[in-house]
Parts: C-alpha cells; structure tokens; sequence
C-alpha cells in the first residue's frame, strides 16, 4: 500500500502525473474521447462497485472523480485525509492504480514540473554534461548536479511548499541552492526571486524559486558561478570522451556487446557523434570493459522501471574489450574519477594511460 496516498488524498492526480506530458495520440490509443477540449475516460473498477471518471486538458492537467455506482455519487472518502480506513484505502490504491496504468502506457515522463528547472537542466545539460543524481532516498524528486573535479554539489533542486521561503505564498514551487560568494549574499537576498537559502549553509548559498521570476540568462550566470566555485581548479576533461555506468544485476552487458556490434544505449551524456563512450561495468568487475563510439544520438525511447528511466538512447559501435583487470576503479581514482555514480567526462590523464593501451589486444 503507498503511504503517500494516505497522507495527501486530495492530489492524488498531482502525486501521479506532476513530473509527465501527455501523447495525445496514445491517450486516443488507451481509449480516450475528446469531448469539447478535453481527453475523457472512464472504467469501473473493484469488482464494478466503483466507476472511475478522468480527464485531460489540453495543457496536460488531469483531474478525476470516483463515484459509488450503487448510490450514483462521488465518493468523498477518497478525498478525505482523515479516511484511513482499510476498505477507504484499498479503494483509493486501486484508483492510484488506474492512474498509473494511463501515466505508463499515455505520458511521458520529465525531470522537474516546471518549465523552468527543464530549461535549466537542458542549458547544464548541453554545456557541461555534468552528471546528476537523487541525493536523498525519502525524496527522489530532489536532484543535485555535481562537479566534475570533485563530485561535490554545485546545484540543489526540491520540490518544497513555498512558504518555506516566501510566507506570502501557499503553492509549492522548484527552487534551485546555488553557491555564491560570501560577500554578494547579502546583495543577491535582494533581487526578486532570490532568497536565503533553505536547507543549506546561508552564508555561501542562496535558494532561487524556479518560476520565472529570475530570468534564465541570470539564473544560468548564477549556475556557472556556483559551478566554478565548487570545482575549483579541477582537473581538465577530455571533451568528447566519456565514461558511463552499467550494472550487470539488472543488464547481460557481456552478452548484449558480445552480440551486437552496433548497440543501442541509455543516453545519459550530451554525447556527439564521433565521441568516445567507455562502459564502466559495476561489481563484480568495478573497471571500464568497453570502448565504443557514438554513430547516432537523441533516439526517442520512453522507457521506465525501477531501476531505469529512460528518455533518449544512443547507438554504439564497440572498439574495444578491455581485460576487467586493466582499467579498474583502483586506476580510475588515481587518474581523476572519484567515483563512478552518475555518467562523466574523461579526466586527461587518464585519456593519457587509456591512449597507451591502444596496442593491448
């Protein structure tokens, strides 16, 4: 049973589909009807004691009703945070799950709700490729972009109710924590849109709600400064080389490369064609086996489990199988790679000492 669903019933619609579009195509698919503007379907469910009513607009919003079929009215329980009851919470996980089937087979997944923070995202994405990850197991809506040098944070993002920050406001919002210097925190506080930092260190780091109010153009001056001040005087990276993980409990890595010489692959990176890919397989090798080039990139795939999620893939042609005792995380580490959570770019001195190998067959 979701606990989630007990705590916040009355968004239950919000808690499934506030990270996702809608494909009006496959909404038709599933087999909704467009009706004066709107996307509406319905199934009864629980054995038909329950009819489930949803619609799509044409922004992408969904709402929803559940109604008692034998009395032929909404079923206000449902919505009632105080209803805790087994039968009430039954019913609203089975409603939780009709939604997740029509968000699985009509939407397609996205990083962050707003705009914003997707814009954000695509600009650290196409300009430094840094990698990204979910820092706190509680909440995997958080995201946090890391330094190449040292994988230290540079930028925060979280979902939080606005008045966190702002007591003039009730919704929830996106905010970003961005390093500053010291002596401009008092000055930034100032700019609308700009406020002590939440949940981090207020004497180095500001919180910036992601509504617009700061303009990209500040925002991402923002991002660079406090990128630059986390990553110090990093190691240089080879721009077109790359590193990605893979972990062979839930992938035959050996098998798939074994036989396809040209593979498709999760496109983590903003790799180019040409590029170099590395293929970090985790334990029980911990070292790189791969070397491949990229042939094509931003394949469409929309694909999601419990252990990937998936929006885009990339062809690769295997060049090279490493021995698993050649190029192992013990190498790695004294060449620049920290660790290897999260896809990243080749420190320069390793390049160096996997360019040397080029003669091992």
């Amino acid at each position: 049973m979701n606990e989630q669903l007990d705590a916040i019933p009355r968004d239950i619609e919000t808690l499934v589909f506030e990270r996702s579009l809608p494909d009006f195509k496959r909404l038709k698919d599933f087999g909704f009807q467009e009706e004066n503007g709107r996307y509406v379907w319905s199934c009864f469910f629980h054995d038909g004691e329950f009819q489930a009513f949803v619609s799509v607009d044409k922004s992408g919003k969904v709402s929803g009703t559940v109604h008692e079929v034998e009395m032929g009215e909404e079923y206000l329980p449902l919505r009632v945070a105080s209803q805790t009851s087994a039968f009430v919470s039954t019913i609203r996980q089975e409603y939780y799950d009709l939604l997740i089937s029509i968000k699985d087979h009509c939407f397609i997944d996205r990083l962050y709700v707003g705009d914003q923070a997707c814009r954000m995202h695509e600009y650290l994405m196409k300009t430094f490729g840094d990698p990204y990850d979910h820092p706190f197991q509680k909440d995997p809506s958080s995201v946090t972009y890391r330094a190449p040098s040292n994988q230290k944070w540079y930028a925060l993002v979280m979902r939080i109710d606005c008045g966190k920050l702002d007591e003039t406001r009730q919704d929830r919002c996106e905010i970003v924590n961005l390093k500053q210097p010291e002596s401009e925190i008092e000055k930034l506080v100032c700019e609308p849109g700009i406020y002590p930092c939440w949940h981090m260190n207020r004497k180095n780091w500001v919180s910036i709600i992601l509504d617009d109010t700061v303009s990209d153009r500040r925002l991402f001056a923002l991002l660079n400064k406090s990128r630059e001040l986390v990553n110090g005087n990093g190691a240089p990276k080879a721009h077109n080389e790359w590193i990605v993980p893979a972990n062979p409990k839930y992938y035959d890595l050996t098998k798939h490369f074994r036989l396809n010489h040209i593979s498709e692959w999760k496109q983590s990176v903003r790799a180019a064609v040409g590029d170099t890919v590395y293929i970090y397989t985790a334990a029980p090798y911990s070292a790189i086996l791969y070397k491949t080039e990229v042939v094509e990139t931003d394949i469409p795939n929309h694909y999601s489990d419990r252990h990937i999620h998936m929006n885009r893939l990339m062809k690769l042609k295997v060049l090279k199988i490493y021995p698993p005792e050649l190029l192992t995380m013990k190498v790695l580490r004294a060449f620049g790679v920290r660790s290897m959570q999260g896809s990243k770019r080749v420190p320069l001195e390793l390049k160096k000492v996997i360019d040397s190998l080029n003669d091992i067959e």
